[in-house]
C-alpha cells in the first residue's frame, strides 16, 4: 500500500474517533444508571456521560486549533491519541460515576485535539478535487461508522455495560499507522491577511450557521424517539431504525457530493441541503406512520450529509495553512455547541407544544434558511472569490 493510501487510510479511522463517543456507550446508559442506583440524581448523571464531551469539545477545540497553527500537529495528535485511549476507558474499570463524568470531560477535551488536527491535515494534504472527494468520502465513513458502532455497542453491552468502554483502546492502535503515513505539513503559500483574518465575514456567516445546523439535526437523535413513542412507537428497535436509516442518507449524499459540487456552488447546496433537511422534518412532525417517519428520516439524512460536506470544505478553501488550524478549530467548537445547545433550546417548545410541533415549526425555519442562502447566493460567491486560498 502507498503511503498516500496509507495517509488516507489514517485520516478516515482518525476521523472515526470523534462518532465513536457517544455511539459506543449509548446503549449502555439505562444499565449504568441501575448499576449506580444508589447515586443521587444518577438518570441525568447517566445522560450527562453521553453529552458531557461535547462540551469540553466546543472549549478544547479552538484552543487546538491556535496552538497548531504556531506549533505543528502531529506532536499534539500523538498526545491526543493517548489521552482518548486512556480517559475513553474510564468506565471500564471507575466504581463511582462522578470519576468516569471526569474521565468523560477529559476525553472530550481528545477529541477536540484528534478531531480539529484531522481535520486540518485534510485541508493541508488535499488540494482541488482530491480534497472535494476525499470530504465527501469522509463524511460518508463517519456516518456509516456511527451505525456500525453503535451496533457494536449494544451488543456488548448486552453482555456486560463495561464492555463497550473496552473499544476506545482503539485510539493506541491507530499510532503506529499515524506514525508510518502522516508527515507534518509545511506552509506551501503565504499568508495575505487582508483577505483571511479574523474579521473575515464569510467565514463568520459559515460559523453561524455551523452553530444552527448542528442545533436543528441534534433534533434527530434527542427528540424522535419521544416521538415515536407519543404516537404508540415504544419498541427500541425501531427507534435505532429510523436512526440507522438517517444515517444512510447521510452516507449516500456525502458520497455524492464531490459530483454535486462540480456543478453547484457552495450557498445553493446549501439552499438544497436546508430545503432536504426541512421536507425530512415537517413530514416527520405531520404523520403518525412510522413508514412515513422511515422515509422522512432518509430525506433529512440526505440534507445533512450535504450540510456537513458542504462546510468542512467550504472552511477549508478559504484558510491558508497559517489560519487552518484556528479555523477548523473555531469550526468543531461551532459545530459541538450547536450539538450541546439544541435540547437546552428546544426543551420548553417540547414541553409547551409537543415534539410534533417542534419538527414542523423547524422545518418551517429551515425554509426561510434556505431562502436566505438563494437570495444571498451571488454575494456570497463574490466573498469566497475575493477571500481566496
Amino acid at each position: 500500500m502507498t503511503r498516500i493510501s496509507l495517509s488516507k487510510l489514517a485520516l478516515l479511522f482518525l476521523s472515526m474517533l470523534t462518532i465513536m463517543a457517544a455511539a459506543i456507550i449509548a446503549p449502555s446508559i439505562p444499565t449504568m444508571a441501575d448499576f449506580f442506583r444508589q447515586t443521587p440524581n444518577v438518570d441525568l448523571l447517566s445522560k450527562l456521560v453521553v453529552s458531557l464531551p461535547t462540551l469540553f469539545i466546543a472549549i478544547s477545540a479552538t484552543i487546538v486549533g491556535r496552538y497548531i497553527d504556531r506549533h505543528g500537529r502531529l506532536k499534539l495528535l500523538y498526545i491526543g491519541l493517548v489521552l482518548y485511549a486512556l480517559s475513553g476507558i474510564s468506565g471500564f474499570y471507575l466504581n463511582n460515576i462522578y470519576y468516569i463524568l471526569i474521565g468523560r470531560a477529559l476525553l472530550g477535551i481528545a477529541i477536540g485535539i484528534t478531531m480539529t488536527i484531522t481535520f486540518t491535515l485534510i485541508g493541508d494534504y488535499f488540494k482541488g478535487d482530491d480534497r472535494k472527494d476525499f470530504i465527501g468520502f469522509q463524511t460518508a465513513f463517519v456516518g456509516f461508522s456511527g451505525g456500525v458502532f453503535l451496533i457494536l455497542g449494544g451488543v456488548l453491552a448486552d453482555i456486560n455495560w463495561r464492555l463497550p468502554f473496552l473499544i476506545y483502546l482503539v485510539a493506541l492502535v491507530l499510532i503506529p499507522l499515524v506514525l508510518r503515513s502522516l508527515n507534518e505539513p509545511q506552509a506551501s503559500t503565504p499568508l495575505n491577511r487582508n483577505v483571511t483574518g479574523e474579521s473575515n465575514l464569510l467565514i463568520r456567516i459559515i460559523f453561524i450557521n455551523a452553530i444552527l445546523l448542528m442545533i436543528l439535526f441534534y433534533i434527530v437523535p434527542t427528540q424522535l424517539p419521544f416521538l415515536l413513542y407519543e404516537i404508540g412507537i415504544d419498541e427500541s428497535t425501531l427507534s435505532g431504525a429510523a436512526l440507522a436509516i438517517n444515517a444512510l442518507g447521510m452516507v449516500i449524499s456525502s458520497l455524492l457530493y464531490a459530483r454535486l459540487k462540480g456543478r453547484v456552488h457552495f450557498p445553493y447546496i446549501y439552499t438544497i441541503a436546508f430545503l432536504l433537511l426541512a421536507m425530512g422534518y415537517f413530514l416527520t412532525g405531520m404523520t403518525h406512520s412510522f413508514f412515513d417517519i422511515f422515509i422522512a428520516m432518509f430525506i433529512a439524512g440526505l440534507g445533512f450529509g450535504l450540510l456537513m460536506a458542504n462546510t468542512n470544505l467550504w472552511i477549508m478553501e478559504l484558510s491558508p495553512h497559517e489560519l487552518r488550524g484556528k479555523n477548523i478549530g473555531m469550526l468543531t467548537t461551532c459545530l459541538f455547541l450547536g450539538q450541546f445547545l439544541s435540547p437546552i433550546i428546544f426543551e420548553p417548545l417540547v414541553i409547551k407544544y409537543g415534539v410534533s410541533f417542534l419538527f414542523i415549526f423547524t422545518a418551517a425555519f429551515m425554509v426561510f434558511i434556505s431562502v436566505g442562502f438563494l437570495t444571498l447566493g451571488q454575494s456570497l460567491i463574490k466573498m469566497g472569490t475575493s477571500a481566496g486560498s
